[in-house]
């Protein structure tokens, strides 16, 4: 028996209604953990290189992991499915009271198959599974949708995932967000979500489930939360959450300004973190009503006129990032509109800053013109900003053709825009910068869901928070280094992923001996560091030979030549470009991929116990 698990599975085809319990297999549990993991292995034999990514014979698998709601600073379930933006594996991970709430319903996760007729969504509710009507909510945004499934259900405390316009329309960088506001943003599970006329999900009971060892555990959860107050990287996300980072990392050259082509923002420190929590009242809280945390990251501000409730979401560094620096928005107040915005209609606010400074580029490059759109779309303007987010949303004019991401709006658009559309494998990058950080360059061009700060935060390490339990006591300065470095903070961020845990209240914060006493205390699993770095490394070689399956080629694992051929000429890393083919040649060879196929050797993945073939 593997602690930490209900041992059960929702299996649920909205083609029929038919609705399935299944047994959660232990010797998966004990391969991949759980969470993400577990949901890859899965989805391994359910979909082939012909599914289409919006079509009823796509999966969805949606998958806690053992510390989920059995210990804090863990709230993290994984939405998996095969991606409509990149056409391989689609991960995203969600914080939240969601995944704890549907652990105390008696459920690890479900597994959605088929598509329903008319819209539906699935309650969840205390060990049972109704597949609902939901005509009424469709139209309707996510905040809208989760108030009135709550009322109808006379449950205040059930927690909702749902999708926006944005997923129903099919828009690819749809994402499913929470009725608190937590998304999982990217790889366009929201679209997958819409495809299936699954408007919602809402779970709630009170089972708890059991551990291996409670006594042990209680200490150990002492320590873990006392920890963050004992650490810089703690006491910083506790006093300003991740928007606190923007001004560090802006002058140290790590934020994308003007879609990546320049080096300096005179207006960024208007959006600070620091800034808009001295402008308006401010409080830190959880990620959820269900999570228990001591770092309590998740901002909140007060600002009059956004909506009718006390307080408003602060945005987190990806969005100040990529809506303000990237597109030059230098007004607080107005990415607080943008950043709600996308939570009511339901968009990755990440893909969405990508694909609209992709827009504003070719608009100043005089490939999109005013007619294209209706309006001008001029850097800086938060006003166009938010009308574009509304056409994308619902497909309107140039918005139907944004939608589809930035690499097929590129494709579409042509004209010499493929060459400023920022992507790995088709997903927009994210915040940090492949020229200021090369092992960050490195995660992206070789991270399984396309380009993904959080498949790989090296960017941590080259910024000193160090993992000397690994070998790894200081900043990486040369290729070798940062290949290692890379290598090893995947493995990892593989594993957490899997098990449920917030990388927030990990590096930094405790070491993996830690971790690994934690692990057993929760599964009764004996695991030392050592088994929790090669555990995270299985998992992303099953995720390499999913893509694989689905026909990733070697190729693919690279980087938009922007950062490889352009140096910039002002700000921090002035003239500095990415050597991204060197950092490649040493990756394939220390994972031990063969240079043409991109598979790994035979004895690697034996070694590993991996139990998928390799072609």
């Amino acid at each position: 028996m593997i602690f930490g698990f209900n041992g059960k599975l929702l299996d649920v085809d909205l083609s029929s209604g038919e609705i399935k319990t299944t047994e959660l297999r232990e010797d998966w549990c004990r391969l991949y953990v759980g969470g993400s993991g577990y949901a890859t292995r899965l989805l391994y034999d359910l979909i082939s290189k012909e599914t289409e990514p919006l079509s009823p014979a796509n999966v969805l698998v949606i998958m806690t992991g053992p510390f989920v709601d059995t210990f804090p600073i863990s709230p993290k379930t994984a939405f998996v499915t095969k991606s409509p933006l990149t056409g391989y594996l689609g991960k995203s991970i969600v914080g939240g009271s969601f995944g704890a709430m549907l652990k105390r319903a008696g459920f690890d996760g479900i597994i959605l198959r088929g598509a329903s007729r008319r819209p539906a969504y699935l309650a969840v509710i205390e060990g049972r599974a109704e597949i609902k009507d939901a005509s009424h909510l469709w139209g309707k945004d996510v905040l809208e949708t989760s108030k009135i499934i709550k009322e109808e259900l006379n449950n205040q405390k059930a927690k909702v995932a749902a999708i926006g316009p944005a997923g129903e329309n099919l828009v690819r960088i749809a994402a499913v967000i929470t009725d608190e506001r937590r998304a999982a943003g990217r790889t366009g599970v929201g679209a997958v979500m819409g495809s299936k006329k699954l408007k919602a999900i809402v779970a709630y009971g009170s089972r708890k489930v059991e551990v291996y060892d409670r006594e042990r555990l209680v200490h150990l959860m002492r320590e873990h939360l006392a920890a963050p107050l004992k650490s810089p990287r703690g006491v910083g996300l506790r006093s300003y959450g991740t928007s606190g980072g923007l001004i560090g990392y802006a002058m140290d050259g790590n934020v994308p300004i003007k879609n990546w082509t320049k080096g300096v923002f005179d207006k960024v420190d208007n959006i600070t973190g620091q800034t808009l929590q001295k402008v308006y009242k401010s409080r830190g809280v959880a990620c959820g009503t269900e999570v228990v945390c001591s770092i309590q990251c998740h901002k909140e501000l007060q600002v009059s006129g956004i909506s009718s409730e006390e307080w408003e979401k602060c945005p987190e560094f990806e969005t100040l990032a990529l809506m303000g620096t990237n597109l030059m928005i230098g007004d607080g107040e107005s990415l607080v509109k943008i950043n709600r915005l996308c939570d009511r209609l339901g968009l990755d606010t990440i893909s969405t800053g990508g694909v609209i400074a992709w827009a504003m580029e070719a608009y100043e490059k005089g490939l999109l013109k005013a007619e294209d759109l209706g309006f001008e779309l001029k850097w800086g303007d938060g006003e166009a900003v938010l009308r574009l987010v509304e056409m994308i949303a619902y497909r309107r004019g140039l918005g139907d053709i944004l939608a589809e991401g930035v690499k097929r709006a590129s494709q579409r658009i042509d004209s010499g825009t493929e060459k400023f559309a920022i992507h790995v494998k088709g997903l927009e990058l994210p915040a940090h910068h492949p020229r200021r950080y090369h092992s960050i360059g490195l995660a992206y061009a070789t991270s399984n869901i396309g380009a993904s700060h959080l498949q790989g935060m090296t960017m941590l390490v080259e910024r000193g928070i160090l993992l000397p339990e690994y070998g790894i006591s200081e900043i990486p300065k040369d290729v070798e280094s940062k290949v290692r470095v890379t290598i090893i903070h995947q493995n990892l961020c593989a594993f957490l992923d899997s098990a449920g845990l917030c990388k927030f209240g990990v590096f930094g914060i405790v070491d993996f001996n830690k971790i690994a006493e934690e692990y057993k205390a929760i599964t009764g699993i004996e695991a030392s560091k050592e088994d929790i770095l090669m555990t995270g490394e299985r998992i992303w070689y099953l995720e390499r030979l999913l893509n694989l399956k689905l026909g990733l080629r070697v190729e693919e694992d690279t980087l938009p030549k922007r950062f490889v051929e352009e140096p910039l000429d002002e700000g921090p890393i002035k003239g500095v470009t990415c050597p991204i083919n060197q950092l490649l040649e040493l990756f394939y060879r220390y994972r031990e991929l063969d240079p043409q196929s991109g598979y790994p050797g035979k004895d690697r993945v034996r070694k590993l116990g991996l139990d998928v073939p390799v072609s």
